[in-house]
């Protein structure tokens, strides 16, 4: 009788084991690898969005203290917005009636004669009528001709 019980009972081989093993074990680098590569991310995306160097470091411990899963989430909604880099937006330029650089795209005052990054004129003198426009105009916007040197 005992036999019949043995013969019955499931066998665990060592080799499946460790193979589980070794599973959970991948599985782990894996989330740990994605851990600290969230880390060195926020702290880069961070660093490209504000100066302030308290914020910064409050945003990389609170993705290392909580964990990507609950930071990450929070940290996309509550980081600024914008990047220390970026000119002014595109919506605001119109509104301020600025022109962009065709050579740099900075955006200048429609007054200003050159760029103001690039020293690019940013105006031509139509060949007909002598009016200046934008190099951005396909055509004078007093008399019609055509802009030689635009390029599509």
């Amino acid at each position: 009788m005992f036999n019949i019980l043995a013969e019955n009972t499931p066998y665990i081989d060592l080799n499946t084991v460790t193979w589980i093993k070794d599973f959970f074990i991948v599985i782990i680098s894996f989330f740990i690898f994605l851990w600290i590569i969230c880390i060195i991310r926020v702290g880069k995306d961070i660093a490209s969005r504000t100066n302030n160097i308290l914020i910064q470091i409050v945003s990389i411990i609170l993705v290392t203290i909580f964990s990507p899963l609950i930071w990450l989430p929070l940290y996309i909604i509550i980081r600024p917005v914008s990047y220390k880099k970026d000119n002014i937006p595109w919506r605001e330029a119109c509104a301020l009636s600025m022109i962009s650089c065709y050579n740099c795209w900075t955006f200048n005052p429609k007054e200003y004669e050159c760029c103001i990054k690039c020293w690019e004129r940013l105006r031509i003198r139509c060949k007909q009528c002598g009016e200046q426009y934008p190099h951005s105009y396909q055509y004078c916007n007093k008399c019609g001709a055509p802009n030689i040197e635009f390029d599509l």
